[in-house]
């Protein structure tokens, strides 16, 4: 599946990526793949940290993104930041999955804001079922016990302190 998703996605460039941009196919695609990411890394009451990257697709369209930020040679991007950004793309894929199921309207992200936090944030204050789903998913929680910070951690606390900030 990834030289075919290489042949039809990737070979037209990083905005190809972007969730608006993928056809029908390759989001219902996608979106299994991070159905199955976040499954695999996010369960109800139990946090639990991984560093699990998920379908080499699933990576192959997070590097795609930061290679086109990274134009200059920058630092490597750590496990921790990979993790976290396969977070934040998994939940944009599936921020455009129920803009296209509904008729909630959203910006479209673009390649300098695709793996932000405040994108998640401001759909989840304006969607309040998603900012749930957050919750749920232990993506966020109200209460962080004062444990070790890893990504996780540090994410679900952005999150949060967005979601809660007027």
């Amino acid at each position: 599946m990834l030289s075919r998703f290489s042949n039809e996605v990737l070979s037209h460039g990083s905005s190809a990526v972007l969730p608006q941009n993928l056809s029908d196919f390759w989001l219902k695609t996608i979106q299994k793949l991070c159905d199955d990411f976040l499954d695999s890394n996010f369960s109800v009451d139990q946090c639990t940290e991984t560093q699990d990257m998920g379908d080499p697709v699933l990576v192959a369209c997070i590097h795609e993104v930061i290679h086109h930020k990274q134009r200059s040679a920058g630092p490597e991007t750590s496990a921790e930041e990979l993790a976290e950004k396969a977070t934040i793309y998994a939940l944009s894929i599936t921020m455009e999955t129920i803009r296209r199921e509904s008729d909630i309207d959203m910006p479209p992200p673009t390649l300098e804001n695709l793996l932000s936090v405040d994108r998640i944030v401001q759909f989840g204050k304006i969607n309040p079922n998603f900012g749930q789903f957050l919750k749920k998913a232990c993506v966020v929680t109200e209460s962080e016990t004062p444990a070790e910070e890893g990504w996780f951690k540090r994410l679900k606390k952005k999150i949060l302190s967005r979601i809660t900030e007027s």
